[in-house]
């Protein structure tokens, strides 16, 4: 792994070398350095580079750690919260008769969850549904916000995605395939709207 010294501060950083013609810097969800660069770039070009980007690398792992936040054991119960575009929303839960599914609503400072009253007999069939309904609803918007982002910025890049994915992802946040598949981690639709145009 290859070091540098960046705002007096020591960074290991990853080269991906192929027979790409420039240099590109990347900080990924797991706040690593990769640069990816021609096959011939030597490292003193390398780490030029690197030098002369260092405010934006540290602002972009800045916002990377923002965005990493350590998992958390949730219940699923009212009073507990949820981010939802870089803001805290207080989970309330709403048991409705004669309701036969699950819906969510998003009000002020708040994120409804209105189930049917028949959940209430039994609190931990009641938990996965909430948590299902809920996961559900956070990758419908991320598709929605991701998707408006796509429509104003391919306009802009004159690109046009073949495929755009919302998925479970462990470690990245989104990707871009050599088909121009784009795949997005729905956990982004918690971070701020800037992020996720970042990303």
């Amino acid at each position: 792994m290859n070091k540098i010294r960046l705002k007096n501060q020591e960074f290991e950083f990853e080269i991906i070398r192929s027979s790409r013609k420039t240099i590109g810097i990347i900080v990924n969800a797991d706040q690593e350095l990769l640069v990816r660069s021609p096959k011939k770039t030597s490292i003193r070009q390398i780490k030029s580079l690197l030098t002369k980007k260092e405010d934006w690398i540290i602002k972009k792992l800045a916002k990377m750690s923002e965005i990493k936040a350590p998992p958390k054991t949730k219940d699923f119960i009212s009073g507990e919260t949820f981010l939802y575009l870089g803001e805290e929303f207080k989970l309330k839960l709403a048991a409705e008769a004669g309701l036969n599914e699950l819906k969510v609503i998003l009000e002020q400072d708040r994120v409804a969850v209105h189930y049917p009253a028949e959940l209430e007999k039994n609190k931990q069939k009641r938990k996965i549904a909430v948590r299902e309904q809920l996961f559900s609803w956070y990758r419908s918007q991320a598709k929605k916000e991701i998707n408006k982002l796509i429509n104003l910025h391919k306009v802009n890049l004159n690109v046009e995605p073949n495929r755009i994915v919302i998925k479970k992802q462990k470690k990245r946040w989104g990707s871009c395939s050599s088909k121009k598949n784009l795949n997005f981690n729905w956990k982004i639709i918690m971070a701020p709207l800037t992020i996720i145009e970042y990303l």
